[in-house]
């Protein structure tokens, strides 16, 4: 998934437990990890490889300054998404909890690539091995993702009108 597919649901997440910030930044993590289970397309990136031995090539570029940017773009995005969609004034700090939990592991990806040690590499594993190995088209994953941001905020709401 997108940074701004996490962001969205972890702060979808977050809004079932709107005065409770921490548990609403570990929801927003663990949610990172479910999602990333559901066949979805990434955007391809030119420049920046989790793969070994990428940490030896670690240059600025023109493609890993570009990469940089849709990354950031795309972060920054997630949390103008999930505040604008989901924030209230009662449940910013939650919201932005589970939005930044949401999106957190995948820049922990790189870290661990820049600097590989326990308990990153842990965690690394375990998000790869929870990583879907099934890649979808970009008009059908882009969609996907949008209708299932989409449902888990419907969720979300459900459940609050329903308590």
């Amino acid at each position: 998934m997108i940074l701004s597919t996490h962001a969205v649901v972890g702060a979808a997440l977050a809004t079932l437990m709107p005065s409770h910030p921490v548990a609403a930044f570990v929801a927003g993590f663990a949610s990172h990890f479910v999602i990333d289970s559901i066949p979805h397309w990434d955007y391809p990136l030119r420049s920046i490889s989790l793969r070994a031995g990428a940490r030896s090539n670690w240059r600025i570029t023109a493609a890993r300054i570009r990469d940089l940017a849709v990354i950031g773009f795309d972060g920054f995005a997630g949390l103008v998404l999930a505040v604008g969609i989901v924030g209230t004034k009662a449940n910013m700090v939650a919201v932005l909890a589970g939005a930044v939990g949401g999106m957190l592991p995948d820049p922990l990806k790189l870290i661990y690539m820049l600097y590989p040690r326990q308990p990153l590499a842990t965690l690394v594993r375990f998000h790869n091995w929870m990583h879907t190995k099934r890649k979808l088209d970009w008009p059908l994953g882009v969609s996907s993702q949008v209708a299932f941001a989409s449902a888990v905020i419907g969720a979300s709401v459900a459940v609050r009108l329903a308590t």
